[in-house]
């Protein structure tokens, strides 16, 4: 059975292959790559993934979700359908729907998947993501940071060496990693980045812009009103990759707005979010050690990475090349495609080998409360390493070891992963009584704590925390889940434009919604009453071609083509 490799985005996500010799990026029942990561509840208990569900941001704002991954690992509770879910069982569905897509492309059972993560996603993060896997029905042995995956993609076939930074601007999150690669030696030498910066906080200020532009108090909208300001602000910022002034109309409350920007207010506006670019960038480059002419380029890959004000910011922080990847959309895919083969050891790349580093220190509370780390932030995995322990007062007879994630001075600030208790030690003066700490921490997350001292063994393997659930609960909740039934995928493209119609009737002039209805009514119909498979497929495709019209040119609506409204349309 095929391994297939995941990634699992905050704004979309999509699965690939290695299959004949080559990376295969596996289609949706839509024939499309990407995969709004959305979730939406219907009325009978129905659950939709993508972009059916992307759709229902609008026209059922309270039971869709989206951007759910930046919640990964948290108690943060979303509620639909009557039942409250954790952003590990919403990414469930996302992963249960990219492995039926899998089947169905590959013509047989996927039982196990490779998922690529922020490269700064804690213990919990990580553990809720293998979690969700489960969850959809997938064994998730390996997890890979996402600038990791596009570091190989990056360097398969290649055999001269090069030095270069992956820059990964998602929809959600940011990563930023330096990497050194030679022959068939893919080596990170840091990482760094920031879980709550991407694209969607730009689609937030272009909002908030508009509100404060026009006199609005987005308080007094509704949840579908702020949706469609959501919306539209994400149009505009893809219409700034594209040309350098940019204008949409919004109708709220049957009144027409307009909402208008230009990079350069765009970058005046996003101030604070350019200057958190700056820092992981700064992080990776003083923990590399290296100058930045030692350097070679720096890849853009990630949605939000097109946005050529990003580029042009981070051409003011360095003096080298900054590309924008050839597919910056698809580049971790292909890469956690590439990782599940080398995990399988398949063709041409089973002797690539894949360095990766450590990306929170990891060691234990010491006698005043600070962190002491064993390993430390971008040691190489695997690792193992050793640091002596002793008494901090006369006749301690016990040492209580907390271990701790992350890289703040004091202990507590970090993420607590476990406890161990060392007892009955000598009575003997302060700094006496010694204890050998070793941990050892593999490409996988495990961590494999021994602690030594002259008359015991402490030994203790953190893996796969379960976030708080024992292996029976999860299994209850695994059943729980698979009672639920995603959409059926022969309806979803029938479901896909009936909510698109609904969607850009609540976002167009009173004028044009006259038009829209008429279409729905007429779809309606058709899908209710004709059996005949030719006709309801032909429906389809006239309503999408209309609905496509309607998408580009809502704004001016007199100057669409007349033939899409031949039988519709009346002269004003």
């Amino acid at each position: 059975m095929a391994v297939i490799g995941i990634d699992l985005g905050t704004t979309n996500s999509l699965a690939s292959v290695w299959r004949n010799g080559r990376i295969e990026l596996i289609p949706n029942t839509f024939g499309e790559y990407l995969t709004p990561s959305v979730v939406s509840f219907g009325e009978d208990g129905e659950i939709y993934v993508g972009k059916v569900a992307k759709e229902r941001l609008i026209t059922a704002p309270s039971v869709s979700f989206a951007e759910f991954k930046r919640n990964m690992g948290t108690s943060y509770q979303y509620f639909g359908n009557g039942k409250y879910y954790t952003a590990e069982d919403l990414s469930s569905f996302i992963l249960r729907r990219l492995r039926e897509d899998a089947e169905a492309y590959l013509g047989e059972k996927v039982t196990e998947a490779v998922i690529s993560v922020p490269a700064y996603f804690n213990d919990d993060k990580r553990c809720a993501t293998q979690n969700a896997g489960k969850l959809a029905g997938l064994t998730v042995e390996r997890l890979i940071n996402e600038p990791s995956a596009v570091a190989l993609k990056h360097h398969m076939g290649r055999e001269d060496g090069e030095t270069f930074i992956i820059f990964d601007f998602g929809g959600g999150t940011l990563d930023v990693s330096l990497v050194d690669a030679f022959d068939n030696m893919v080596e990170i030498q840091a990482v760094s980045g920031d879980n709550y910066l991407g694209g969607k906080d730009f689609n937030e200020i272009i909002a908030l812009d508009f509100y404060k532009e026009n006199q609005l108090e987005k308080n007094k909208l509704t949840k579908e009103e702020q949706g469609i300001v959501l919306k539209e602000a994400e149009a505009l910022k893809w219409q700034l990759t594209e040309q350098d002034e940019a204008e949409r109309k919004v109708y709220l409350k049957e009144q027409e707005y307009t909402m208008q920007m230009t990079n350069q207010h765009l970058i005046h506006i996003g101030t604070d979010l350019f200057m958190r670019m700056s820092v992981p960038m700064r992080q990776v480059i003083n923990d590399s050690g290296m100058m930045p002419e030692e350097i070679d380029k720096l890849i853009l890959v990630g949605g939000s990475s097109k946005m050529p004000v990003v580029k042009q910011y981070l051409k003011t922080l360095l003096d080298i090349p900054v590309v924008l990847d050839s597919s910056p959309d698809e580049s971790i895919a292909a890469g956690v495609g590439i990782a599940a083969a080398i995990k399988e050891r398949k063709g041409d790349v089973k002797d690539m080998i894949l360095a990766d580093i450590c990306p929170f220190s990891l060691g234990t509370e010491i006698y005043d409360g600070s962190f002491s780390p064993i390993i430390e932030r971008n040691d190489t995995l695997p690792c193992s390493r050793t640091r002596e322990y002793v008494t901090a007062e006369d006749d301690q007879t016990q040492m209580t070891f907390r271990i701790y994630q992350g890289d703040n001075m004091i202990a507590k600030d970090n993420l607590l992963l476990g406890t161990l208790e060392m007892t009955d030690l000598p009575m003997a003066p302060a700094g006496t009584v010694r204890a050998k700490v070793t941990f050892l921490y593999d490409i996988n997350g495990i961590l494999d704590i021994q602690i030594v001292s002259e008359d015991q063994t402490l030994h203790k393997v953190i893996m796969n925390k379960k976030m708080g659930l024992s292996e029976q609960e999860l299994e209850a909740r695994l059943q729980e889940l698979r009672q639920m039934t995603l959409s059926s995928m022969e309806d979803e493209n029938v479901r896909y434009l009936m909510e698109k119609a609904q969607r850009l009737y609540r976002e167009c002039s009173p004028v044009v919604r006259e038009y829209i209805a008429q279409q729905i009514t007429r779809f309606r119909k058709i899908m209710s009453y004709e059996h005949n498979a030719r006709a309801r497929r032909e429906a389809c495709v006239q309503l999408t071609v209309y609905l496509e019209a309607v998408e580009r040119n809502k704004f001016d609506f007199h100057g669409f083509n007349e033939s899409f409204f031949e039988d519709d349309r009346e002269e004003d």
